[in-house]
């Protein structure tokens, strides 16, 4: 089935009328829902199965804007009968994503623990919602993903979130809903996390028009709704108001002073639990690890809650009072109890599939490899190293904000269409193309992706994943990654630091590359690369090792770039000449390759990165020759 695109709807930048309407029919997509095709959407009982096969297929009439699956959710949710005409829009954002998942970890460690930390994300975030809809009777979801959601609920509290009663003593406020639940959440984000990350929970009140037709604009209210985030984001945890209880906190308390060793994975809590005979961690890093290990051996996933500990064979989520909520593995459904899903990678078959386990590379044994082996030729034992380093991907789309506010200008069911389509593309699709590579997922949802591995397969994953992204914003909205190079040994906090430094020097000038820390535009860069790689195929035809000759056209590059500081650095282009005529002999001297080295090296630090990756290649051919 053909559906009208999302970014049909987004009006070019440098152009006045939007190019002609593409189905979204990606093959990928039909392709892992062909075997199984129910009926129709009420033959799917639970709502993860609906938003999986049809929140992308489009609701039947000349609007096919909005999927089956969100229009008949938005038109239940705002019938008489369910909620009334008093609605209250609840947004929630997981802030300090990048704090929970790599703070602390050493890069030993890493394999171990960075997919399960960003799985726990998706796992606390489902129990926040969760754990909402309890409180709000009737409500429902209409977006959720990568640590933020947004949930259409009855306005139960008609004096406004945490506002005052008219009615009533004025120097009483209510305590509403919300307020109970946030009050939950930042005790647990304290205790267990010491108030470095937690979840803001936000509410705009909302009159049901404006979610079905066209009669009012959303504008004014996902404005507000964002400016109560910004707002709270600056008064995290309300300290005023919490208790001693909450804030401080004795780490010895439940041990003996003898026993005070920190915890080697994040190394701010106490180690409780014993990992294995060597180790032991606190106890989240426990959970977190043994997470890591259920998402690659499991197939399903089932998501409950209790009033008491029930810790055999779960991993604890978060803990709202005193209710736990658990995650339990299997791959037997009978061993189950609460919300099952599906996380395998195979095709829909019975449960609802959620992407939460996102590709790494595994062993034959489902054992996580780790960053170190991917350097290593077959992930080989003998320790032989054939490649010169790891490197991390981060990429974000540009302008997607202005993109998301041009669409709910117009109409909230386009805002609601293209969440949809962006989060398919990060979590389900590109994921797909990283199978069987030298690739470890950190995270990918929402907007954001940051993936580390082998530096050559980064390198490529880039340029393919930036020409499927234009394929799927029909070049409308383009996207930008950073990319940076490092050592097993390297503190992974200091390559994500490094890696979110090099994504925003891309996205200054927007659908562009930073590789080195040498920011261009993606089609600069490729074309450099395919030039150089003209150049490198006519001076090694030979099989002449030419390494020192790329050393010495880096400095060539140099000089170029710094005319202005010294004159003399003018002289690049004779000393280009000179070095062109000692290494080619005149049999072979070609005036077009030295004239596309010359044009090359024009470009100054633009055309290092290329140099850098194959002086690199060249290092691990001789390395792989060596040890053979």
């Amino acid at each position: 089935m053909q559906i009208a695109h999302i970014f049909n709807e987004v009006k070019p930048k440098d152009e006045t009328t939007s190019i002609d309407v593409q189905p979204f029919d990606m093959e990928y997509w039909k392709k892992s829902r062909e075997d199984y095709k129910p009926k129709d959407i009420k033959s799917l009982k639970d709502d993860f199965s609906k938003k999986y096969y049809y929140s992308l297929y489009p609701q039947k009439g000349e609007d096919k804007t909005i999927s089956k699956y969100d229009y008949d959710k938005i038109k239940r949710l705002t019938s008489d009968e369910e909620l009334g005409s008093d609605l209250l829009l609840i947004s929630g954002d997981f802030w300090g994503i990048q704090k929970f998942i790599f703070d602390g970890i050493t890069t030993s460690k890493a394999s171990k623990i960075l997919r399960s930390r960003s799985a726990m994300v998706q796992l606390i975030t489902y129990a926040v919602v969760d754990r909402i809809k309890k409180e709000f009777k009737g409500s429902d979801t209409l977006l959720f993903g990568a640590g933020k959601f947004m949930i259409l609920a009855k306005n139960e509290d008609r004096y406004g979130i945490g506002g005052f009663s008219p009615e009533k003593d004025e120097a009483k406020a209510v305590v509403s809903k919300l307020d109970k639940v946030q009050k939950e959440l930042d005790s647990y984000f304290l205790k267990s996390f010491f108030g470095q990350n937690g979840f803001i929970l936000s509410s705009q009140k909302i009159t049901k028009d404006k979610l079905t037709n066209q009669k009012e604009s959303m504008e004014e209210d996902l404005d507000a709704l964002s400016r109560d985030n910004e707002r709270k984001k600056l008064n995290k945890f309300d300290l005023l108001n919490c208790s001693d209880s909450d804030i401080l906190i004795d780490q010895l308390k439940e041990i003996t002073i003898t026993d005070n060793t920190s915890c080697k994975f994040c190394n701010k809590r106490i180690e409780t639990n014993r990992v294995d005979e060597e180790t032991k961690a606190c106890k989240v890093c426990f959970y977190q690890i043994e997470l890591g290990k259920k998402l690659t051996k499991n197939r399903y996933v089932s998501i409950f809650n209790s009033s008491k500990l029930e810790i055999k064979e779960n991993i604890e989520i978060i803990k709202f009072g005193n209710i736990y909520y658990y995650a339990s593995f299997s791959n037997d459904l009978n061993n189950l109890k609460g919300e099952v899903f599906d996380i395998s990678s195979d095709k829909f078959f019975d449960y609802p599939k959620w992407s939460l386990n996102s590709y790494v590379n595994k062993y034959d044994n489902n054992e996580i490899i780790s960053f170190s082996a991917y350097l290593n030729e077959d992930n080989r034992e003998d320790g032989k190293v054939i490649s010169s380093g790891l490197m991390a991907l981060k990429a974000d789309i540009d302008k997607l904000g202005d993109t998301f506010r041009e669409l709910y200008k117009e109409d909230f069911k386009k805002f609601n269409r293209l969440s949809r389509e962006v989060e398919f593309f990060f979590s389900d699709y590109i994921t797909s193309l990283l199978e069987d590579k030298n690739i470890y997922t950190v995270f990918a949802g929402g907007d954001d992706l940051f993936i580390i591995g082998e530096y050559q397969e980064i390198v490529q994953i880039a340029k393919d994943i930036r020409t499927e992204f234009l394929k799927f914003s029909l070049g409308k909205t383009k996207i930008s990654m950073g990319l940076v190079m490092f050592k097993p040994t390297t503190p992974i906090t200091f390559v994500s630091d490094m890696a979110d430094k090099a994504e925003k020097r891309a996205k200054i000038e927007r659908d562009s590359i930073d590789i080195f820390g040498v920011s261009m535009k993606f089609e600069e860069f490729t074309k450099i690369e395919n030039d150089f790689k003209e150049v490198t195929d006519f001076l090694e035809k030979e099989n002449d090792d030419k390494t020192s000759f790329y050393y010495r056209i880096i400095e060539l590059c140099d000089m170029k770039s710094n005319i202005k500081q010294d004159i003399r650095n003018a002289m690049w282009k004779s000393k280009l000449n000179y070095l062109f005529r000692r290494n080619v002999k005149r049999e072979y001297n070609d005036s077009r390759i030295f004239n596309l080295l010359n044009e090359l090296i024009e470009k100054g630090e633009k055309f290092k990165p290329s140099i850098f990756l194959k002086i690199y290649q060249n290092r691990d051919k001789k390395k792989e020759n060596r040890d053979d």
